[in-house]
């Protein structure tokens, strides 16, 4: 065992708050791309991924970070190679084969993702990768893949389909190639095993991991995701992040409000940010939302710090999430804060969100974010800090105690930045 196997080791049990991601150099900030799922299903061809890669780098996608484009189920033959035991392509959905439409991608500057799952077929009934698994890895190699997702349908023994993403983890990095591990977990969310829980075993093996159910274009299933998500926070960091879903925005069943709020949410909890929509037809105001470069930086945040419910009306008409957030000059911060006694993270994301369906005001009180209760004799502060409105890219001014975002519509949010100005303290 090396000395780091065992530092690591030590660190668990004196810890088991503490969870390392997957060391494969991979996910260091949440990944961000496009898949097809929710455009195409199974009725797509190389020539629409083409396009997409083209619209991609048109709509400005690619360079607010949208790096993947991933195909999902459906691009497989009917069956194996009867001598090899290959996985083969649709030659009629793709006469130029997979490597020449990564070639494409790639030349974009885009990278590459591909799907399978673990059990003997895919979700769609193609051919799956079960006790094909290196076979497969080594195939996705060598088609220049850079991410790969794996899902688990027709695999109805449980202890094989937890088992399984193990498997896939040990065959992807043994390639020669870096490939991004995508690990589709939903299917194990069931009361009858102890797999239910992905935040508790999947960092080691996947660089992301469903927490719950599929997604679909309706408030309710959002609502149901980010109900999961609380609590979970400490599973993320740089090479795992917690996965709430292919994103929604833009798919049309729901208001624009709703899908600011649904790209708030999922980038304060640090999810992944794969878009789902068309973006061939994109409106300006769904690329306003997925390109928002002061929420997509919360997401990216180098701190790698994922978010957390931090209040919750006693009704459950509305939440307070946040995510501390890296700040660059801490110096005059440090020196006004030094008599504390104590050193809070002085820069944080926040989310005010009403799950009402009419209007409502949210308090933020500063003292749920720069927590100092792990002190025996804590001091009582009073916080001064600094307000940046990040969908209306507006410094608000410097609050004392308390700011109020007023008029928050409906299944709508408030997304600001508080950064720690001064503290003082009555009991010094």
């Amino acid at each position: 065992m090396s000395f780091a196997t065992l530092i690591r080791l030590l660190i668990i049990w004196t810890n088991p708050l503490v969870i390392f991601g997957l060391n494969n150099g991979l996910a260091l900030t949440p990944p961000m791309g496009w898949s097809t799922w929710n455009v195409f299903h199974c009725d797509y061809n190389e020539t629409d991924l083409m396009g997409m890669a083209d619209a991609m780098v048109a709509s400005g996608m690619l360079s607010a970070g949208y790096k993947y484009l991933n195909i999902d189920d459906c691009w497989e033959a009917a069956s194996r190679d009867p001598v090899s035991g290959m996985l083969k392509y649709n030659e009629t959905r793709f006469p130029h084969g997979i490597s020449a439409l990564a070639d494409y991608i790639h030349s974009k500057g885009l990278l590459f993702g591909i799907y399978t799952s673990s059990g003997e077929w895919t979700c769609q009934r193609y051919p799956g990768s079960w006790q094909h698994e290196y076979l497969d890895a080594a195939l996705f190699a060598s088609w220049k893949v850079d991410f790969v997702k794996l899902d688990c349908c027709y695999q109805d023994n449980v202890k094989d389909r937890a088992t399984a993403f193990i498997r896939w983890s040990q065959a992807l990095t043994s390639q020669n190639r870096s490939i991004l591990y995508s690990c589709d977990s939903d299917e194990l969310i069931l009361n009858e095993n102890n797999q239910e829980f992905p935040s508790q075993w999947a960092p080691n093996y996947c660089n992301m991991a469903r927490i719950w159910w599929d997604i679909s274009d309706k408030w309710e299933t959002i609502m149901n995701i980010i109900d999961h998500s609380a609590n979970i926070y400490y599973a993320s960091g740089p090479g795992y992040w917690n996965d709430l879903d292919i994103l929604t925005v833009g798919l049309g069943r729901q208001t624009l409000v709703e899908y600011m709020t649904q790209f708030s949410l999922w980038s304060v909890i640090s999810s992944p940010l794969i878009a789902g929509n068309d973006i061939r037809k994109m409106s300006k105001e769904v690329g306003e939302i997925l390109m928002n470069k002061e929420v997509i930086a919360i997401n990216q945040d180098k701190l790698g710090r994922s978010g957390n419910m931090i209040h919750r009306a006693v009704d459950g008409s509305y939440e307070i999430w946040a995510k501390p957030i890296y700040h660059e000059n801490t110096s005059q911060i440090q020196t006004a804060i030094h008599s504390l006694g104590f050193t809070p993270l002085p820069r944080h994301a926040v989310v005010l969100f009403n799950r009402r369906d009419s209007i409502t005001n949210i308090t933020l009180e500063f003292d749920d974010l720069f927590d100092h209760r792990l002190s025996p004799h804590p001091p009582t502060p009073t916080w001064t800090a600094s307000v940046r409105d990040l969908w209306l890219h507006e410094d608000l001014g410097q609050f004392t105690e308390t700011w109020t975002a007023t008029n928050i519509p409906g299944h709508g949010v408030r997304m600001i930045t508080v950064l720690l100005v001064n503290a003082t303290s009555n009991n010094l």
